[in-house]
């Protein structure tokens, strides 16, 4: 203007430029995020980040768009979670689910189930049955690596687990292992000694059944073949029904 004069008017831009912004990929999960930008500084808070696909650019995220998105997300897994286990429920499940469709990520989505649980509820009582389904999600979630891969509570004694981790396998086994371990304490001597109880069956008669296991239907998730989380869903149940029909604590996973 007539009195007043630019005082960054005639340097280049390069002198005003971070020469070492923080850049993260559109796929870049929240957590990591929120941890790349409390290292990097009060810089990338005040200023931003650059956020790329695939290498290009593609625009610019704020410190103050990441709190805004993870206080968000926090209150909707607070607001659906589940009562006994803490874990998220389905709105959360889904929503991360499909976050990764959406950024094309390949993933593991495993459907865990406990075998013969409505016996041990009939047995020992829903409490008893409370504390299996606390138990299984405390495996869930210390067997899981918590940077990576999402731990859910669909309900009941059903649980999902969406797997980046690339030894996912091994972690799968380790968890049936565990369980299978663990459970022990939670039946009577006689019970374990026997392999089983007996009680009444859906049509009312004494029957005998076996101890609880665990039952994880698995699908790799390739983004080319799957791209709506009901189809992921659809899989990841039919490889849980396939693992149920193996006797004991079992791992099936689908090939598709």
């Amino acid at each position: 203007s007539l009195y007043a004069r630019e005082l960054h008017g005639r340097k280049p831009c390069r002198d005003l430029m971070d020469a070492d912004p923080l850049i993260v990929d559109k796929a870049t999960r929240m957590t990591e995020l929120s941890e790349l930008v409390v290292n990097k500084g009060k810089a990338a808070f005040t200023q931003g980040f650059i956020i790329t696909s695939e290498g290009r650019y593609l625009g610019l995220g704020s410190g103050f768009d990441l709190m805004r998105e993870v206080t968000e997300m926090q209150i909707v897994a607070a607001r659906y979670a589940n009562p006994l286990t803490g874990l998220p429920g389905n709105v959360p499940i889904q929503e991360h689910m499909e976050r990764l469709l959406v950024n094309e990520q390949t993933f593991v989505t495993a459907y865990f189930d406990l075998d013969q649980f409505k016996p041990y509820n009939d047995v020992y009582g829903f409490r008893h049955g409370d504390v299996i389904i606390q138990l299984l999600a405390r495996i869930l979630r210390e067997s899981c690596n918590a940077e990576l891969d999402f731990v859910g509570h669909i309900g009941g004694d059903d649980f999902v687990v969406l797997f980046q981790s690339l030894d996912w396998e091994v972690r799968c086994h380790g968890m049936l292992a565990r369980f299978d371990r663990e459970c022990q304490s939670l039946f009577n001597p006689e019970h374990v000694e026997a392999g089983g109880y007996h009680s009444e069956n859906r049509r009312g008669a004494m029957a005998f059944h076996a101890l609880v296991t665990l039952s994880i239907g698995a699908v790799l998730v390739d983004p080319t073949h799957f791209h709506q989380y009901q189809e992921v869903a659809r899989a990841a149940s039919e490889a849980k029904h396939m693992a149920k029909r193996v006797d004991g604590s079992s791992l099936f996973i689908d090939q598709r």
